[in-house]
């Protein structure tokens, strides 16, 4: 029975959307029905919101809430990824449990049961943090008080970023079949800029008098921190995009058509493959590539981090490793005409002083 009466006040008992809404509706079986077609008309009209069922609050509810959040505020592909993730792992397991009922135990056991699936420490740490985010959300928007929980997270091997050296990039570039996926190649390659950053690149973010370009949201899309930046062009960037120019058939700068190309993966692919490259190439190996190159070539590291637009200087860090091995490799060469003048003069002995720790 949807309502039913309890000593002189009646009620309402009825399940919307998964969300079990059992409340005190008046003091007659007439203010209870009024109630109960209120709240149905609401959720059919899907105008039904958080605040019309205060007491009865599930994380399925707060998570759509916020996934409409993000896809508002955030980049397409933050919202594509965190609406795969609740969707497929996390909608089946926390969607129906109230918010206080969630606890560090049905956490852990989420946790543990990804890990049996198979998925990567990585992946899980993503889906918990998920949680984490939702959870916050929440309390942000007042549906609950406080965030008891805690997020445990697996350790995660420390992932180095793949780039091209000199020759494998010249290698790729002469097997891309289309000339202006070519020219997005080397313009990803000069500038670190995002995938997306250059499928959503227009003419009116080319600036040739100040030989820059910004990357900033559209209405058809929001860049990854949602915050505009400048870059400047060298001068092979800024030869592409005078020669794109001349031959622009519109809007965007590397497409031919009214809309943007999202990827250019598939003719990456491709062009590794017939290069004889052994490693896996992607569009956003280009960006890394960018990053490293410029970091053995002694650019300072907040400035390579302010060009990619990252938050973290601790990201742009993880660029560093090549340059490492590459002091390495200078050691090694002072080592190997040690080891020359050894084989022809004999060991070399400093004098006593130094010897004694002068």
């Amino acid at each position: 029975m949807s309502v039913y009466r309890r000593g002189t006040s009646w009620y309402i008992d009825i399940r919307l959307g998964g969300v079990r809404i059992n409340r005190k509706a008046g003091n007659s079986r007439k203010n209870a029905r009024d109630a109960e077609a209120e709240l149905k008309t609401k959720f059919r009209l899907k105008q039904l919101h958080i605040a019309d069922i205060q007491n009865d609050v599930t994380f399925g509810l707060v998570a759509n809430e916020y996934l409409d959040h993000i896809r508002k505020t955030k980049s397409v592909r933050t919202f594509e990824l965190d609406s795969t993730d609740y969707n497929k792992h996390l909608k089946s397991v926390f969607g129906h449990w109230l918010l206080q009922d969630i606890d560090n135990d049905m956490v852990l056991a989420f946790q543990g049961g990804q890990k049996s699936r198979g998925y990567a420490n990585r992946t899980v740490n993503i889906h918990v943090g998920l949680i984490r985010k939702i959870m916050n959300y929440a309390k942000d928007k007042k549906y609950i008080t406080t965030v008891d929980l805690k997020y445990p997270m697996l350790q995660e091997s420390k992932k180095q970023h793949a780039f091209l050296t000199e020759e494998e990039f010249t290698l790729l570039k002469q097997n891309v079949s289309y000339d202006l996926a070519v020219k997005r190649v080397i313009l990803g390659k000069n500038t670190g800029m995002r995938p997306a950053e250059l499928a959503f690149l227009e003419w009116n973010d080319v600036h040739f008098g100040l030989k820059t370009v910004k990357v900033q949201a559209k209405k058809e899309w929001k860049p990854k921190t949602s915050e505009e930046r400048t870059i400047p062009l060298n001068s092979t960037s800024l030869r592409i995009l005078e020669e794109l120019y001349k031959n622009r058939k519109g809007r965007w700068v590397f497409s031919n058509s009214e809309r943007p190309v999202r990827s250019i993966r598939k003719a990456i692919d491709t062009a590794a493959k017939k290069a004889g490259l052994k490693k896996r190439v992607t569009p956003n190996m280009l960006r890394h590539t960018f990053a490293t190159h410029a970091l053995m070539l002694g650019a300072d590291l907040v400035s390579v981090q302010e060009i990619l637009g990252q938050r973290d200087i601790g990201t742009t860090q993880k660029y560093l490793h090549p340059i490492k091995e590459s002091l390495r490799k200078t050691v090694a060469i002072i080592d190997d005409e040690a080891s020359n003048y050894t084989a022809k003069y004999g060991e070399y002995l400093p004098p006593d002083s130094f010897r004694a720790g002068y």
